[in-house]
């Protein structure tokens, strides 16, 4: 039976900053923590300073 009282990371929206840009990976500090992100899984276009969401699949630049 599922314990409806467990806690759940899940968040409907997630929205991030882009710190920085790594060779391998892309630096963004989401709800207060610093995560990297691999280049596969961001838009090719983002820049330091950007506003980046998660889509379910990758982090796309918010316009």
């Amino acid at each position: 039976m599922d314990d409806l009282t467990a806690k759940s990371s899940c968040q409907i929206q997630r929205i991030g900053e882009v710190v920085r840009l790594e060779e391998h990976f892309v630096l963004i500090l989401c709800n207060g923590k610093m995560i990297e992100v691999p280049n596969a899984k961001v838009d090719a276009d983002v820049r330091p300073g950007d506003q980046v969401s998660w889509t379910g699949c990758s982090w796309s630049c918010i316009n």
